[in-house]
């Protein structure tokens, strides 16, 4: 049975290094920030997850997993989970705020409009909300 776990564990682990491939990839073919952002995050919301997974399914396997190490597994996770949706929220209003344009193959643009739009001055902005509460 241990050897199924073992087998179970590094085919996570593969599948989740496939994720990270995949992602690089399509990094590579995007023609924006923004895409470029957005295409990391199969990488981050499943690939890192299945390779802590198999990692720890491994570990099972061998006998040395202990509850400390499976906790230290499940808070990997979820700590990967928040951190990698806020860090891709805020990278991608970064790059949409650095660039000039979206790259034409992108539908929809959900902040064309806002003083979020591309070529923005993020430090400008907070000079004006400054001199608002200066009043």
């Amino acid at each position: 049975m241990s050897g199924a776990v073992e087998v179970l564990g590094a085919a996570l682990v593969l599948l989740g290094s496939l994720f990270f491939l995949l992602s690089a990839v399509g990094v590579l073919r995007s023609g924006d920030a923004v895409s470029r952002v957005n295409n990391l995050s199969p990488a981050m919301g499943v690939g890192l997850p299945l390779i802590i997974l198999g990692a720890a399914l491994v570990r099972a396997a061998d006998g040395d997993l202990t509850v400390g190490d499976a906790l230290m597994a499940l808070v990997a996770i979820g700590g990967s989970l928040v951190v990698s949706s806020v860090a891709s929220n805020l990278l991608g209003r970064a790059a949409y705020r650095a660039q000039d344009a979206l790259d034409p193959r992108t539908l929809g643009d959900a902040l064309a409009g806002t003083q979020d739009g591309p070529g923005s001055d993020p430090a400008a902005d907070r000079g004006r909300a400054d001199e608002g509460r200066a009043e």
